[in-house]
């Protein structure tokens, strides 16, 4: 059964297929900004993100009419739109978009250096009571480009639920709807990534710290 928040997506949904403005500015208002983060992680380049998010916003205003509430939730309708975007913009410019060092600081790891615990907030978790040194500064740095750049090569069924579960934190249940497949799907498909990544980070003497021994995941 739809929770409140889905719910009132719907809502918002069934009034923007009438044409009510309010209701396209608060449904933007509650996914641009999920939307961009997983553009961002997606596309590599916080223009060609923010071109994505733009495009979608226009497509769904154009498209609101064929949401069927029965097939899915809105948010799984307005992340397909997404997709589609993503992969024009993959046509466009290769099937893989060059890493940008640009996406910003150090904020958007996965998994700690302890197994592979997600801290929920995309941050890389410091040692309790410790401050962080410089070096240690510069060294998260060096991991979160390393993790960037080795997601940004993942095929787009493996990026996909490392970019919801292990970096915006969301349960399988959760990218299960959004990618709308089965819990089953995401959590093997993840698992697979979780794999590839190690592959790739493993002979870089910071890879460990990125992925542990095996990698939790939430349900």
């Amino acid at each position: 059964m739809p929770d409140s928040i889905e719910l009132r997506d719907i809502e918002l949904m069934r009034r923007l297929s009438k044409g009510d403005e309010s209701a396209f500015l608060e449904f933007y208002r509650r996914h641009q900004g999920g939307l961009y983060r997983y553009a961002l992680h997606m596309a590599g380049r916080p223009e060609a993100a923010a071109d994505v998010v733009q495009e979608t916003f226009l497509s769904l205003i154009r498209q609101s009419g064929k949401f069927d509430e029965e097939k899915g939730a809105p948010a799984a309708f307005l992340y397909g739109i997404a997709r589609n975007h993503l992969r024009k913009l993959w046509e466009k410019e290769g099937r893989y978009v060059a890493f940008s060092t640009g996406m910003g600081g150090g904020d958007v790891t996965g998994w700690d250096g302890e197994g592979g615990n997600h801290n929920g907030n995309g941050r890389y978790p410091a040692k309790p009571g410790e401050q962080e040194t410089v070096l240690e500064g510069l060294e998260r740095a060096e991991i979160v480009r390393l993790l960037r750049e080795a997601v940004l090569t993942l095929p787009e069924h493996y990026r996909e639920p490392v970019t919801l579960c292990d970096l915006e934190g969301k349960t399988y249940i959760e990218a299960s709807a959004l990618l709308a497949c089965p819990v089953g799907t995401v959590r093997s498909r993840l698992n697979r990534a979780r794999s590839i990544l190690l592959e790739k980070l493993r002979p870089n003497r910071l890879g460990a710290k990125v992925l542990g021994p095996r990698s939790g995941g939430k349900t």
